[in-house]
């Protein structure tokens, strides 16, 4: 190797490490946030906003963070972070609290076969499908670059906050799931099933 192999060497070592260490603290930041939004925000929150409302909010936010992205001429390293965070800060958080939101009232088999339908079919066949779509894109359309991704992710969201909107609809409302609570207590004699 020559003295300039040995720099060059140096330098990708040193970029590498850099690039793991801000990797590793930007996912800190992520369990952060998603931690404050679970243990101090969601809980307040949802005394005042239905159920219906957040599962509609949390589409509405990626859409913007993406359409914002979308019209970035150059996207800064930031702001793909931020709309990245936002994404998985409400997917470990607020989505996840409201999945079970939806299961509590429903009786055990509903519950169990839902989960493990919308678990299959919802989310592992969602991000293989996406996965698939987006290889597809790029083997007869060439490589993406960011902006064209984030029209991507646009579309996406759009398409997910109108399945939200109809969805939300069936979703019960604090009120409506607690009678529903109530009566599975009494039918099940408090507890079980």
């Amino acid at each position: 190797h020559t003295r300039q192999d040995v720099d060059k060497e140096r330098r990708e070592d040193r970029e590498d490490k850099a690039r793991a260490g801000w990797s590793g603290k930007f996912f800190a930041v992520i369990n952060v946030v998603s931690g404050f939004l679970q243990f101090v925000v969601l809980p307040p929150l949802m005394k005042y906003v239905e159920p219906s409302t957040l599962w509609r909010i949390i589409p509405m936010i990626i859409m913007c963070f993406t359409a914002a992205l979308a019209f970035q001429k150059d996207a800064t390293l930031v702001m793909v972070a931020a709309t990245f965070l936002s994404m998985k800060a409400m997917e470990f958080s607020a989505r996840r609290m409201l999945d079970e939101l939806v299961y509590v009232p429903l009786d055990f088999d509903s519950r169990y076969v839902g989960k493990e339908v919308i678990g299959v079919f919802g989310y592992r066949f969602g991000k293989s499908g996406m996965s698939l779509a987006v290889s597809a894109l790029t083997s007869n359309f060439g490589s993406f670059g960011l902006t064209e991704l984030t029209y991507l992710t646009t579309a996406a969201a759009a398409v997910w906050l109108r399945c939200t909107w109809k969805l939300s609809n069936l979703v019960l409302t604090r009120e409506e799931a607690d009678e529903a609570y109530r009566k599975k207590k009494e039918l099940t004699g408090g507890g079980g099933k």
